[in-house]
């Protein structure tokens, strides 16, 4: 009996074990997207002539949610080919 408990989760469900997530890949994943988002505040910067008060709110606001957004995309897409 104890053994089956130690097999369910919270849910009720038992659980195989699968194939090691990649975890290296969604790391360079996050680093790419970091390095992708301060590649594109860079490149609005020195092509759009943007008071620095835009020049702020895209290098604090939007250029973290960028990074974050492609980070996580970036995450789905491997664990859509993974499964």
């Amino acid at each position: 009996m104890d053994k089956e408990l130690n097999q369910l989760t919270l849910m009720g469900r038992t659980e195989t074990l699968g194939k090691k997530y990649p975890i290296y890949l969604e790391r360079f994943g996050l680093i790419f997207s970091i390095i992708s988002s301060i590649s594109l505040i860079i490149l609005i910067s020195n092509n759009l002539e943007l008071s620095k008060g835009y020049e702020i709110l895209f290098g604090i606001c939007l250029a973290p949610l960028f990074a974050l957004s492609l980070a996580e995309i970036i995450g789905r897409i491997i664990q859509y080919f993974n499964n």
